[in-house]
């Protein structure tokens, strides 16, 4: 991932809450580590490969970003 400033990422996220009928924003996290581990915190969590970042999503979420084109983070 790259080092965009964390404001430009959180905008995408919020952007595409937005344009694609999201239910929640994204929890925006740069390292793949630390988003497998919050996701596993939460009831239905999974990771997306957002813009630039990883993003935390419910699984709803997550249907409606793969619709879109995006896909789930590969676990390593």
């Amino acid at each position: 991932m790259n080092t965009r400033p964390l404001n430009e990422l959180t905008d995408a996220a919020k952007n595409a809450k937005k344009n694609l009928g999201l239910k929640y924003t994204p929890e925006v996290i740069r390292d793949e580590a630390a988003a497998f581990r919050i996701a596993a915190t939460t009831k239905a969590g999974t990771v997306m490969l957002g813009e630039d970042a990883f993003w935390v999503v419910c699984m709803a979420d997550a249907a409606r970003l793969e619709a879109a084109g995006y896909e789930h983070a590969p676990r390593r």
